[in-house]
């Protein structure tokens, strides 16, 4: 059991977006006259730095989505394509979001009902107005590139050269910690993240395409970013988790566990 060589170009490939992130925000720190920093953070920093890091960190993603096809030999349309059939598979991706989404959205009330959350407009009209709005936008979007990357490109090749388990380990830790490249509050939420990994990984596994990871991840991050302008998290964080991280607690783990049973049952079981 060994990783093929274009495999090792995948890790390679997604391993150079952190000294890319890096160098874009170290000369957005400087435009802004402050000195370069070794963490990947934009705390303290004018609002630009946090803006144009996101802009660095997209065009990253995106060059690696579109590159590796290209270095494969192939065009990444026809590459894609082939992970996104036109057929009744794409109808997955709605399950996916409706399955993901009605998931938080039982854990949220639940949660409400058991006194770990509590629910209040924490916005102004127009700033609520404005994330409500580009939720559906940065779902889908957020959803589609992660999953082009992590299952369309590092996947999609280690299956071709490991076994399945050993596939979709690789791929959930490295789709775990691609979330902690950056300076973050909490990192006991890693255990949540190599959980939706797996859940991910498996979902590609089973359906044979992108459609039903993309759904499940759509739904996911459309779920917390409609309801994050409305919650207040009260703990403990172990059961309910933390801010953008409802699926880190031990309730969001074994939710997507369930989720992950679910998905099986429909596209996984004889």
């Amino acid at each position: 059991m060994r990783l093929s060589s274009f495999s090792v170009l995948a890790l390679g490939l997604m391993l150079a977006i952190v000294p890319l992130m890096w160098l874009g925000q170290s000369v957005l720190l400087r435009a802004a006259g402050m000195p370069p920093r070794w963490r990947i953070s934009a705390d303290g920093a004018p609002e630009f730095v946090r803006t144009g890091g996101r802009v660095v960190t997209q065009a990253a993603l995106l060059g690696v989505i579109v590159g590796f096809p290209l270095i494969r030999g192939a065009s990444p349309i026809a590459w894609y394509a082939a992970l996104l059939p036109r057929d009744g598979s794409a109808w997955s991706a709605a399950h996916g979001f409706c399955l993901s989404a009605m998931y938080l959205a039982v854990l949220y009330v639940s949660w409400n009902a058991a006194g770990c959350v509590r629910f209040e407009i924490r916005h102004r009209a127009s700033k609520l107005a404005r994330r409500v709005a580009m939720t559906p936008v940065s779902a889908l979007f957020g959803a589609f590139v992660e999953e082009a990357l992590f299952r369309g490109v590092l996947l999609r090749d280690l299956l071709a050269s490991l076994p399945v388990a050993a596939a979709v380990a690789i791929g959930s830790a490295a789709f775990a910690a691609a979330h902690y490249v950056r300076a973050v509050k909490r990192r006991w939420t890693f255990a949540g993240h190599v959980a939706l990994g797996l859940c991910l990984c498996l979902a590609y596994v089973w359906s044979g395409s992108l459609w039903l990871p993309i759904g499940i991840h759509a739904g996911g991050i459309f779920a917390i970013m409609a309801a994050r302008p409305f919650v207040v998290y009260e703990g403990p964080a172990w059961v309910s988790g933390a801010s953008i991280f409802p699926f880190a607690g031990v309730v969001g783990v074994s939710a997507l566990g369930l989720l992950s049973g679910v998905a099986w049952c429909y596209y996984g079981g004889p």
